[in-house]
């Protein structure tokens, strides 16, 4: 366990804590705690989920700019739910291009989880995105997805963000939880 590994559980903790809550302020953590696991997954080979945390960062400042807009020609994002169509298509992408980076792992990199690392990649592209327009359903794609993720740092014996991403399954949970009723 390394200091870079304890700032950044931090950071991330109280990120997603605000996010589940709506609060801008998520962003700036978030963009912190991703630049910092940027150097942790590179020391693990975990080349998908850094350069993930590379666009994490590029996302945060994004959500951080389209939450924070507040004027009368752009009023505060609304949550939302995805439609039906567009979760098809979405979903179909994003299976497509786990497919495409999971190959060019297994082709390219020494990495020894290629397929999940990859899925974690994409989705969760996919999932900050969501996250970034406000759409409840980010939710369910971080709890799948943080399931997904503490195994592999186990694995990689990367224990506190493990337990790390067990606690954002629970956060995760509850965003989906809290931003239903805010949606109602």
């Amino acid at each position: 366990m390394s200091s870079l590994e304890i700032i950044g559980f931090i950071a991330t903790l109280a990120g997603i804590t605000l996010a589940t809550r709506g609060h801008v302020l998520t962003w700036p953590l978030q963009l912190c705690a991703s630049l910092l696991y940027v150097w942790l997954f590179l020391d693990a080979q975990l080349f998908g989920e850094s350069a993930l945390q590379l666009v994490y960062a590029a996302l945060a400042i994004y959500g951080w700019w389209h939450w924070h807009r507040k004027s009368p020609q752009a009023p505060a994002l609304p949550i939302s739910r995805l439609g039906r169509r567009e979760a098809i298509a979405l979903n179909g992408a994003a299976l497509a291009a786990t497919a495409a980076v999971s190959t060019m792992q297994v082709h390219f990199l020494p990495t020894d989880v290629p397929v999940l690392d990859s899925t974690v990649f994409v989705f969760g592209l996919l999932a900050q995105w969501l996250q970034a327009r406000k759409k409840i359903e980010n939710w369910l794609y971080w709890i799948v997805l943080d399931l997904i993720a503490a195994g592999i740092y186990w694995h990689k014996d990367l224990q506190l963000t493990a337990l790390l991403y067990l606690i954002l399954t629970a956060l995760a949970a509850s965003g989906w939880w809290q931003w239903r009723k805010a949606a109602r």
